[in-house]
């Protein structure tokens, strides 16, 4: 469904601002609702932008390598506890491990040694393994929060080493295709936008290099547009069982660790991001390449989501990422979702009814009902939290709060 008039005029009026302040060149903006594409804000005509322009989108590519890093652990083929030197044999930073490679804690330094790789032809997959030295791992894992992009590029060497099938086939196979992403690509593909940096002085546009990054394309290669990446919100808001399990993906969203200890707004995941705003949390990432940036936020409760491209080298005065959080904001504020229409339940059990009404523990006042699926919910009174699944016969098990995971007998 489409937004309303007003809430559309507010995201394109966020758009346009952002674009002629920020100096861009071109500015796309989409809002993803219920699996489609509910609004698309553009501004700019450096090229004028489209639901199927292509855009780099940077770091937002860990946000897949990640997915297939769990599709692996859950096939059994690793632990993310299992130490890099067990798919990668012989590195001098194989001591960390997976699970600390995805979430950024585990203090290898944030690039590999040479120029910069970005702007920069990439090297092989063996050359960029005889790079590495004991000294690229900066701090103790979990010590502190260290965005790492070599991190990314060892994770997709583990995943050729382990299935056999380089890092961009691999993720077509198993993601790409199966999404229907024809128009996301590891590299450009008419019709795509060039990027720029915009000259400082006198606001002339510098075209800057499109890069195969090799080994490290599993950091940041690849391209996409509004309407796929749109796909792959709505996969992150709630994906396809058949391609991840939803429990994993609930997994890859919680924190890992805080990334700004002063404010706690923003942390890490297993290669997601997670923003505070306000009451709600979003998941998602940034990305940036030289002459592009992207963002993209997602709120899984209510299948909502923004993706964002610029193609110049940062907006003056303005973050892509915060654009795209202030974009979903506003059209979660304007347009709350509609609840669930209640129905009439079956009787429950004699002895689940048993257990319904009010409870009193420790002084505090508990009230419990049997919900439509048959499980026990509720909490202290004015806070229902908690949710009990039947596994037997009076024995139920934590699946919400304060007692997830706790057996209730």
């Amino acid at each position: 469904m489409p937004l309303l008039p007003e809430t559309a005029r507010q995201v394109d009026l966020l758009v346009a601002r952002a674009q002629a302040e920020g100096r861009g060149p071109s500015l796309a903006l989409g809002v993803v609702r219920d699996g489609r594409l509910a609004h698309l804000a553009v501004a700019g005509e450096t090229p004028r932008p489209d639901a199927d322009l292509q855009y780099r989108i940077g770091s937002i590519t860990k946000t897949m390598t990640a997915v297939l890093v769990m599709q692996q652990r859950d096939a059994g083929r690793l632990s993310l506890d299992d130490p890099l030197d067990a798919h990668l044999p012989g590195t001098p930073v194989g001591s960390v491990t997976v699970r600390q490679l995805l979430g950024h804690v585990s203090g290898l330094q944030r690039e590999p040694d040479g120029d910069w790789w970005e702007r920069v032809g990439g090297t092989d997959l063996d050359t960029l393994l005889a790079g590495l030295t004991p000294d690229k791992i900066a701090y103790p894992p979990h010590f502190v929060y260290h965005y790492s992009n070599l991190a990314y590029g060892l994770l997709g060497a583990a995943l050729e080493r382990i299935t056999g099938t380089p890092w961009a086939e691999l993720l077509t196979e198993r993601l790409l295709a199966p999404l229907g992403m024809r128009r996301t690509t590891y590299h450009p593909t008419e019709p795509y936008a060039r990027g720029y940096v915009v000259h400082p002085w006198h606001e002339t546009l510098r075209e800057e290099p499109r890069t195969d990054t090799a080994a490290m394309a599993p950091a940041g290669q690849l391209w996409s547009t509004v309407e796929d990446l749109g796909r792959w919100a709505t996969f992150l808001a709630d994906p396809d069982p058949a391609l991840l399990s939803p429990a994993t993906l609930t997994e890859m969203c919680a924190p890992m660790v805080i990334n700004d200890l002063d404010s706690w707004t923003g942390g890490h995941g297993l290669g997601i991001e997670l923003y505070r705003v306000g009451d709600r949390v979003y998941v998602g990432h940034g990305g940036s390449m030289p002459g592009y940036v992207a963002g993209l936020a997602v709120h899984r409760p209510t299948g909502t989501a923004v993706v964002n491209f610029a193609n110049s080298y940062g907006l003056r005065g303005h973050h892509i990422g915060a654009l795209g959080r202030e974009a979903l904001t506003l059209v979660l504020d304007a347009e709350p979702a509609a609840p669930a229409p209640w129905r009439p339940a079956d009787p429950p059990a004699a002895d689940v009814a048993a257990l319904t009404g009010r409870w009193w523990w420790m002084g505090g006042e508990y009230e419990f009902r049997v919900d439509a699926a048959g499980d026990l919910v509720g909490g202290q009174v004015g806070r229902p939290q908690l949710r009990f699944t039947r596994e037997g016969p009076d024995r139920w098990r934590g699946r919400a709060g304060s007692q997830d995971g706790e057996i209730l007998t």
